[in-house]
């Protein structure tokens, strides 16, 4: 993509910045690129100092993590390698909406971080700068730019979910798995995704630059390659499930990666865990009820992957113990225990393994609860997100009353969505009304005949 660079405005006067004072008399010559952590460096030499036209290679934005790497690479002679540190951003400018905007930052007098224009970048270099889209940001393609080189062709692979452990996870399985066959939908769905993405905003870029916007002072440095397969077919909840259920039971490095990407990318939304829950069984007696039936985890193995979750939001790795619900299969941990700051976490279903009919709901210390007709305590279904209350008019006792009328019908039912059914009115007024207390199986179904 070849753009023409256009004569820039009157500069402002005032300005004490580098890329405002600078005067280029010849076309800046370009030395190369280098790495520098997390970062790929390009530097340009001009009549008035080196600029370094810097891409993250993470979602990392804004210039102050950039001069640090680069300080700590470079030294006290940051200021003497480089005059100027320019960082476009994934974000895009106000008035050009699929331009990037673009931060920079002097390496002395003006150090504060600073708005700059395309426009402003090419009247230093004298030239096109280029610019990788996020989802483009390839190593080798990135180490072998040069002024006048064609767009290399990358695969559209997000900076910010980087699909890599969940191709090796899959990589690995051995034939009909389900967890392989998550993996494999899901990476490739990512990349589909980004590859639609990615091409929806070239194609808006090159129409600002056509019509005279900041985008026709700069080039692409890459494009999406062509995808060569079919849109993936999304496998059925029961294999999903049964995939991701699989992942979580395992402890090794690997099934931890590709748990953390499902984190970020949709918050393991078909886990067959949900929300995390604090309980404190010193000041709730069903929540002591509950612990009486946990067991302890062996100190010498690896943590699985719902472990390592819980691990994570510890306190102190060496006081926090780690317990096991052999009742919901689930894990728990017990912060500090036998201090102050003593309590413990673990995890709501997203549905309950039984076929017991729910025989009472108990709602106590912020908490609820369901007991079946075998007599066995649940923490009732939750998703991660959307959370349960009582005792007020709102989103998470309307999100209760929602879930309690689903469990009274099908004790398996599933955690609660946004797009759900409203819930009647009766148990609605109820819960909204409720303290901590006990309702029977036929008090809930009273409550939910009313009508006010």
């Amino acid at each position: 993509m070849g753009l023409i660079t256009q004569n820039a405005p009157e500069g402002d006067s005032t300005s004490q910045t580098w890329l405002s004072r600078t005067k280029t008399s010849a076309p800046a010559s370009f030395l190369g690129t280098e790495f520098v952590g997390t970062f790929a460096v390009q530097t340009w030499e001009t009549d008035s100092g080196n600029l370094a036209l810097i891409h993250p290679l993470t979602a990392t934005s804004g210039t102050t993590t950039a001069y640090r790497a680069l300080h700590q690479h470079h030294g006290e002679n940051l200021a003497s390698q480089y005059a100027c540190l320019v960082i476009p951003q994934i974000r895009t400018q106000v008035i050009h909406p699929y331009t990037p905007s673009l931060l920079a930052r002097d390496t002395t007098g003006h150090t504060e971080e600073y708005e700059t224009s395309w426009q402003q970048l090419a009247l230093v270099l004298g030239q096109p700068a280029p610019y990788w889209f996020h989802q483009l940001r390839d190593r080798d393609a990135l180490s072998g730019w040069y002024p006048g080189a064609p767009p290399a062709l990358v695969p559209a692979a997000d900076i910010a979910t980087p699909v890599a452990a969940l191709t090796e996870f899959a990589a690995d399985e051995p034939a009909g798995s389900q967890a392989a066959e998550v993996c494999w939908y899901l990476a490739r769905d990512v990349r589909r995704r980004g590859h639609r993405g990615v091409s929806h905003n070239i194609d808006a870029l090159q129409k600002e630059a056509s019509a005279g916007g900041d985008a026709a002072h700069l080039v692409l440095g890459a494009l999406p390659a062509p995808l060569q397969r079919p849109d993936p077919e999304e496998p059925s909840e029961m294999i999903r499930r049964a995939g991701w259920l699989a992942i979580t039971e395992r402890r090794d490095v690997l099934a931890h990666r590709v748990a953390d990407f499902a984190q970020s990318w949709n918050a393991g939304a078909d886990w067959h865990t949900g929300a995390v829950t604090e309980l404190d069984p010193d000041t709730c007696s069903t929540a002591r009820e509950w612990a009486a039936r946990l067991t302890h985890v062996p100190r010498d193995q690896p943590p699985t992957v719902l472990e390592k979750l819980l691990l994570d939001n510890g306190n102190d790795p060496e006081r926090d113990v780690l317990l096991h619900d052999p009742v919901a299969g689930t894990p728990v941990l017990h912060r500090e225990p036998g201090t102050r700051r003593a309590g413990m976490l673990s995890f709501n279903l997203q549905r309950l393994p039984t076929r017991s009919r729910l025989a009472t709901l108990t709602l106590s210390n912020g908490n609820a609860w369901v007991r079946t007709d075998d007599g066995t305590l649940w923490l009732v279904p939750e998703r991660d997100g959307y959370g349960i209350g009582y005792g007020y008019s709102g989103t998470g006792c309307l999100t209760l009353a929602r879930l309690v009328d689903a469990l009274l019908d099908d004790i398996s039912a599933p955690a609660v969505a946004p797009d759900d059914t409203e819930a009647p009115r009766g148990l609605f007024t109820l819960l909204s009304n409720s303290g901590d207390t006990t309702y029977t199986r036929a008090q809930l179904i009273a409550a939910r005949t009313r009508t006010a």
